[in-house]
C-alpha cells in the first residue's frame, strides 16, 4: 500500500472532518465526513483554498492568519478562546472547532486539519451558563429577603415597641399622632414581609411557561444565529409545574435537533392554550429529517413526554421542506 492510499484510508476512517492543505492553502485531500458536514462535495473542494469554507466577511483575515502559520507551524488548536464559525455550501454557518497539524506527505509540506461540527455543546454551554445565572439570582433574592427579614424588620419592630412603652407619659395630642406612627410602621412591616416572601419564591415564580420557552429561544439563537420567532396564544401563566418542565424538555429538544441537523433559515415557535389542550408547535425551514433517524432517542422521548400526559406528538417532515414537530397535551383552564 502507497503512502498516499494509506493516507486516505486513515482519513476516511476519521469521525470528524479532515481536510488536507499545502502552503497556499489549497485542498488537496477531504474526506466523507467533511463533506456531509460542509455540503461540498470533494470535487468542489480539490484544488480550491481553504477560505471557501468559511463566512466571506472573515476569508481576508484568515488568508492572513493562514500565511503567518506558514512561517512557522505548528500542532495546536486553531483560533484558542474563539468562536470559530465554518460555512456550508447554502451559505448557512455553524461552530467549530479546528486541530491543526503540520506533516510531510509524499514529500510535500502539508497541514492536516481536523473539523469539528460544536453545535450541540454551544448549546449546552448556552443553557448551563443561563442556569447558573438564575441561581446566582436566586441567590441574591434570598441573601436580599434574609436581609430583610433579620435586620429592616426587626429594626421596625422595635422602633415600634418603643413608641407603645413611651405612650402612658406623652400628652393626649402627642398619643395620637404617636400610634398613627406606629399603624403606619405596622403597615410598612407588612409590605415588606410580602415583598419579602416574593424574593424568596422568585426562582418558582419566574418558572412560568412564558419564561421557560422565552429563555430557551434566546439559548438557541446565540448557536443559531437569528432568534426564533416566538407566538404565544391563550391563558399561559396558569400552566403548573409538571407541564412546564415537559414542554420545556421538548422544545429545548426540538431547537436542538434543528440547530445541529436542519441547516434552517428560519424557525417559528408557537405555544397555545385553547380551552382544555395546550398545543407545542416548532416548525423550520431546513432539509428534513432523514427516514432512517425518525425514530431517533430525541424524538421517541417527545412522544414519550406527550403519552405521560394522555397527549400527542407528531413530526412532519419532507426532504428540503423543513419539519413540524406538533405536541398537544390535555390541562384544565
Amino acid at each position: 500500500m502507497n503512502e498516499e492510499h494509506w493516507l486516505l484510508e486513515v482519513v476516511e476512517a476519521m469521525p470528524d472532518g479532515v481536510v488536507i492543505v499545502n502552503d497556499s492553502g489549497e485542498m488537496l485531500l477531504v474526506n466523507r465526513e467533511m463533506e456531509r458536514l460542509i455540503g461540498y462535495s470533494r470535487d468542489q473542494m480539490l484544488g480550491n483554498t481553504i477560505e471557501m469554507l468559511l463566512p466571506e466577511s472573515l476569508r481576508d483575515t484568515h488568508a492572513d492568519h493562514r500565511q503567518d502559520y506558514a512561517v512557522a507551524p505548528r500542532r495546536r488548536s486553531m483560533g484558542q478562546g474563539l468562536h470559530l464559525t465554518a460555512r456550508r455550501a447554502d451559505a448557512s454557518t455553524f461552530p467549530v472547532e479546528i486541530s491543526l497539524a503540520p506533516a510531510m506527505v509524499a514529500g510535500l509540506r502539508v497541514v492536516i486539519a481536523t473539523v469539528r461540527d460544536v453545535t450541540a455543546s454551544r448549546l449546552a454551554d448556552a443553557e448551563l451558563t443561563t442556569a447558573r445565572q438564575r441561581v446566582m439570582l436566586a441567590e441574591d433574592h434570598e441573601r436580599i429577603a434574609r436581609d430583610l427579614h433579620d435586620t429592616v424588620i426587626q429594626r421596625l419592630f422595635a422602633a415600634g415597641l418603643s413608641l407603645q412603652s413611651v405612650l402612658p407619659v406623652v400628652p393626649d395630642t402627642a398619643k395620637v399622632k404617636i400610634e398613627r406612627i406606629i399603624d403606619d410602621q405596622d403597615d410598612a412591616i407588612r409590605e415588606l414581609r410580602t415583598a419579602i416572601f416574593g424574593l424568596s419564591n422568585k426562582r418558582s415564580a419566574g418558572r412560568t411557561i412564558r419564561v421557560v420557552v422565552n429563555q430557551l429561544v434566546d439559548d438557541a439563537s446565540r448557536v443559531l444565529g437569528f432568534r426564533p420567532t416566538l407566538h404565544f396564544n391563550g391563558v399561559l401563566d396558569s400552566i403548573d409545574q409538571e407541564v412546564t418542565d415537559e414542554v420545556a424538555a421538548v422544545v429545548r429538544e426540538a431547537l436542538s435537533n434543528v440547530a445541529r441537523h436542519a441547516r434552517a433559515n428560519k424557525v417559528e415557535v408557537s405555544l397555545s392554550h385553547v380551552g382544555e389542550r395546550l398545543a407545542v408547535v416548532v416548525s423550520d425551514d431546513g432539509n428534513g429529517i432523514p427516514s432512517s433517524h425518525r425514530l431517533g432517542s430525541g424524538l421517541l422521548n417527545m412522544h414519550d413526554r406527550a403519552a405521560r400526559l394522555h397527549g400527542t406528538c407528531t413530526v412532519t417532515s419532507g426532504e428540503r421542506t423543513g419539519t413540524i414537530v406538533r405536541w398537544h397535551v390535555p390541562v384544565g383552564d
